[in-house]
């Protein structure tokens, strides 16, 4: 969706969540608005540390909905 580097502004998304997906760096949260069951799926957060060392997160997000 988007690449967050530490201190810099992140890069607004230019796909599918263009307009509705927006980092927190603050919280390491991401917030989609206007959210979809089509939104629904497996999403990965990669990591790296100040020795290149990348750790990877998966989180399963359900939307249910009309």
């Amino acid at each position: 969706i988007l690449t967050a580097e530490k201190s810099k502004v992140p890069s607004p998304p230019t796909d599918l969540f263009s307009g509705r997906a927006v980092f927190q760096q603050e919280t390491l949260s991401l917030q989609i608005s206007r959210v979809s069951t089509a939104d629904s799926g497996v999403y990965r957060a990669d990591f790296e540390d100040t020795s290149g060392f990348f750790t990877a997160l998966c989180f399963r997000v359900l939307v249910w909905g009309e």
